[in-house]
């Protein structure tokens, strides 16, 4: 069973990022999370935050155009 919320250093080890990350996520209000405690101390990453993250912010790659035979990519000749 999945805990319901996950401190940020949990959540570094289950993603393998630093923890500094995760908290720099949270600072920018990029991941879901809450306080547990007066003042903005403490935050907790409910479940789900992650992925709901990654599936925001990923960039989709872009089938390169063909280029001709004998034409380099990019040029505009």
């Amino acid at each position: 069973m999945t805990k319901p919320l996950e401190t940020p250093k949990e959540l570094a080890e289950r993603v393998g990022l630093p923890v500094t990350n995760i908290r720099y996520l949270i600072r920018e209000d990029m991941l879901d999370h809450i306080y547990t405690a007066p003042g903005q101390r403490n935050p907790k990453i409910p479940s789900g935050a992650w992925e709901k993250y990654v599936s925001q912010f990923t960039v989709k790659a872009q089938k390169p155009a063909r280029c001709k035979a004998g034409q380099e990519m990019g040029s505009d000749k």
